[in-house]
């Protein structure tokens, strides 16, 4: 989940590339603003918005746990695994099954994950969804 102090940085951040960018005019402090200043708006933003849907205007379901997904990620010379608990529900709106995506774990929550996970989420914009990851013995980025 993203919380309001992510955003908060972000915007700083940016404001401070801005700055950065006015007075070192330079190609590069540009792009950079623009690039960070996009993520802001267009993927920080409305993920966070449509969490704090899901907890004012959701509903909380049990989800079936459909897997436990793990992948890797190459940071320099290592490579950092990253663990996802995949979950399906049916929306009772379309009919349709929706997936249900936990934020990325450097902990295998398998043992911990049972056959059902908590889900809050707006049926009128299924996107909008908190997985209850709270369960889980470690903390989750």
């Amino acid at each position: 989940m993203i919380s309001l102090t992510t955003i908060i940085m972000a915007a700083v951040f940016t404001v401070i590339l801005l700055l950065v960018s006015l007075f070192v005019p330079n190609p590069i402090t540009w792009v950079m603003t623009l690039i960070l200043g996009a993520l802001l708006y267009f993927v920080l933003w409305p993920q966070y918005q449509g969490q704090q849907q899901a907890v004012r205007q959701g509903v909380e379901i049990q989800a079936a746990v459909q897997e436990v997904r793990h992948w890797n990620r190459k940071q320099s010379d290592t490579t950092v695994d990253r663990y996802e608990i995949i979950a399906v529900a049916p929306n009772p709106n379309t009919g349709n099954i929706q997936q249900f995506v936990s934020p990325p774990m450097a902990e295998d929550p398998a043992p911990y994950v049972g056959d059902s996970v908590k889900v809050t989420v707006d049926w009128s914009n299924p996107k909008a969804y908190v997985m209850d990851v709270s369960f889980l013995p470690f903390k989750v980025e």
